[in-house]
């Protein structure tokens, strides 16, 4: 049974993107935030996972946490069943394999990430689809996701960022969500997000998978990752917590 209709396929090819209201019930909502709010405290208790701290609004804050699916249930049966992997096996027309996994927290002051798209950071494999899963309410002033229309390869960065002659050529649409709705991007999507700058957090999981054909390099990704997070030197004025060098945040002293 299809669960897309033919003008969210056509608008999927001319875009990259798609919106769904309110595709996630209070209760699943519920237990989604609880489980994210564990594996924030996760990160102050040396628990599993990859962590990342930025310093905003004067003080250190958690920006991203990562590689936690193997270690929290809920969040693993949310990743590999369900909703999400039956859209993606639509869209891709095959079933999907999940290649990485991240909650962005973007508390209040927490930084933005410059245009890039999300295929000049992927690798193995050359294209991926990712779920945007808001936890909070994504506004303007939080720094919701803006989008242009998928390109179809790789456009002009340095370092994954895009530079500023192609960025201010297009003309970009700011994806405003509650939480419960999903929003599904192409990797040659290009996208960008702006500073926090309200007194509430932007709190949002991110779901990245590959065509199950193409293989499974979860394990590999993070493996790739953790060694060039670890020998990344970008001087202390901007906080590397991507393989695209793209996040605005600054660095904890």
């Amino acid at each position: 049974m299809r669960l897309l209709s033919a003008a969210q396929h056509e608008s999927w090819e001319a875009s990259g993107r798609l919106i769904f209201r309110q595709a996630l019930d209070s209760a699943r909502l519920t237990d989604i935030d609880r489980a994210a709010r564990e594996v924030e405290a996760w990160s102050a208790q040396d628990g599993p996972g990859l962590h990342h701290f930025e310093l905003a609004n004067g003080s250190p804050k958690i920006a991203r946490s990562e590689d936690f699916e193997p270690h929290h249930p809920i969040l693993r049966d949310l990743l590999r069943h369900g909703l999400i992997s039956e859209i993606l096996g639509e869209l891709f027309g095959e079933p999907p394999t999940l290649f990485k996994e991240k909650i962005n927290y973007k508390h209040p002051g927490g930084g933005g990430f410059a245009p890039h798209q999300d295929a000049t950071a992927y690798r193995f494999v050359d294209h991926h689809i990712s779920v945007m899963v808001p936890l909070d309410a994504a506004t303007q002033a939080s720094g919701c996701l803006w989008f242009c229309d998928r390109e179809p390869s790789i456009v002009p960065n340095v370092d994954g960022r895009i530079s500023s002659d192609w960025v201010a050529s297009k003309t970009w649409t700011p994806i405003e969500v509650e939480a419960g709705d999903l929003v599904v991007f192409d990797s040659y999507a290009p996208h960008y997000s702006e500073t926090n700058a309200t007194q509430h957090s932007r709190r949002a999981l991110y779901v990245t998978y590959n065509r199950q054909s193409d293989g499974d390099f979860r394990e590999r990704y993070y493996r790739d990752k953790r060694a060039v997070l670890a020998s990344a030197d970008t001087g202390s004025h901007r906080l590397r917590i991507s393989l695209n060098d793209d996040f605005l945040g600054r660095p904890v002293n």
